[in-house]
């Protein structure tokens, strides 16, 4: 018996990095449905430092450089939609109701997602947050009275923009994951 308890805690370890593994992968799926995902997966990491198993040990550069990445990557989502807009002539307020459009979009669009399992979801929260984006840069643009045919030309930029913005934070967001599970199996010193 106890042969057999010596066996199966010499095992904890690899199915704790298996289980880092699921919940990091898990934190970029949800990244997909806006949700922050790239934040969950920094606490994560960082309750990892914390208390895991000492041969699969995670150093505080890692924290630090998925922090950075994060960063980054929220200022590409919704800084993208911004700049799109911005380049085009948005005013102050078309920027900032860009963005609160594009959060509500998102949330909107996990609520009434398309009917199909999953994929649905991830559809329905990318496309309406770039919707979202858009008609709230049309709005702010309508208060502030721009003509039509621009108004529509800005929101379109802003569309344009936070689709930009979110495969860029994708991106950074797979980037993060990979750092993660490397830094496992990585001595850093």
């Amino acid at each position: 018996m106890q042969a057999a308890l010596e066996y199966f805690s010499s095992l904890l370890p690899y199915l704790w990095v298996a289980l880092f593994i699921l919940a990091a992968l898990f934190c970029w799926v949800v990244n997909l449905v806006g949700a922050p995902g790239n934040w969950i997966l920094i606490g994560i990491t960082a309750l990892w430092f914390f208390v895991g198993p000492e041969q699969y040990s995670i150093e505080w550069p890692v924290l630090v450089g998925l922090t950075v990445l994060a960063i980054i990557g929220e200022g590409l989502e919704f800084g993208a939609s911004i700049l799109g807009a911005k380049k085009l002539g948005a005013t102050r307020l078309g920027a900032v109701l860009s963005v609160v459009g594009s959060m509500v979009g998102g949330l909107v669009g996990v609520i009434i997602a398309i009917p199909i399992p999953i994929i649905g979801w991830i559809i329905s929260s990318i496309l309406f947050a770039c919707v979202g984006a858009m008609l709230g840069t049309m709005i702010g643009e309508r208060i502030k009275g721009t003509e039509n045919k621009k108004n529509l030309k800005i929101g379109t930029a802003a569309f344009a923009g936070r689709l930009i913005g979110t495969v860029g934070k994708l991106w950074l967001g797979s980037v993060m994951l990979a750092v993660a599970v490397v830094a496992l199996f990585v001595d850093m010193i």
